[in-house]
C-alpha cells in the first residue's frame, strides 16, 4: 500500500482540481459534478483498499511440483565411444595414414557385418568402388601425411555401407 499511496494521492488531487475547475466553469453542472466528484474518489478508495488488501496477503510459494519441473536435468555426456569415432573420422579426413590406421578397421567391420548379415562376403562385386579402400590386404600409405578422404566421399562411402542389406 505504501508505494500505490503518492500515486493514488496525486490522482485524488487531479480529480480534485478537475472537479474545481469543472464548478467553476459550469456552475449549472454543481450536482452532477458532485455526484461524479464523490463517484471517483469512492473509485479511488477502493481501489486503496483493494491494493492494501493484496499487499496484506502472504505470497504464494512455488510448489513443489513447480519446483521440481523448474530444475533443468543436466544434459546426458556424449558417448565416448561415439565421441572416439567422431575424432578419428575428423583425423581420417586429413591425413592418409589415419585413415588406413583409425578408420577404415571400423569401416571395413561394419562392412563385414552388413554383408554377413546378408549373406555375403565382401569383395568387388559386393562392396564396388569401396573395394580397393576397404579391402583387408590394403597396404599403408606411402605418405603418411597425404590428405585423407574427403568428407563427400567418406559420406558417399558410409550412405553405400547403410544400403548394403
Amino acid at each position: 500500500m505504501r508505494r500505490h499511496l503518492p500515486d493514488l494521492a496525486v490522482l485524488a488531487v487531479c480529480c480534485t482540481i478537475a472537479a474545481v475547475v469543472v464548478a467553476l466553469a459550469e456552475p449549472s453542472w454543481r450536482p452532477v459534478e458532485i455526484r461524479v466528484y464523490v463517484f471517483v474518489l469512492g473509485a479511488i478508495a477502493m481501489l486503496a483498499l483493494v491494493a492494501a488488501a493484496g499487499e496484506s496477503l502472504p505470497r504464494r510459494r512455488a510448489s513443489l511440483l513447480d519446483a521440481a519441473l523448474a530444475v533443468k536435468p543436466p544434459p546426458d555426456p556424449p558417448l565416448p565411444q561415439l565421441e572416439r569415432t567422431i575424432r578419428e573420422a575428423t583425423l581420417a579426413q586429413t591425413r592418409a595414414f589415419d585413415l588406413h590406421r583409425l578408420l577404415l578397421p571400423q569401416l571395413r567391420a561394419i562392412a563385414d557385418a552388413r554383408l554377413a548379415r546378408a549373406g555375403r562376403s565382401p569383395g568387388p562385386e559386393t562392396l564396388g568402388r569401396w573395394w580397393e579402400l576397404l579391402r583387408p590386404d590394403r597396404e599403408p600409405p606411402a605418405d603418411r601425411f597425404a590428405p585423407g578422404i574427403p568428407p563427400a566421399e567418406l559420406r558417399a562411402l558410409v550412405t553405400d555401407l547403410e544400403r548394403i542389406e
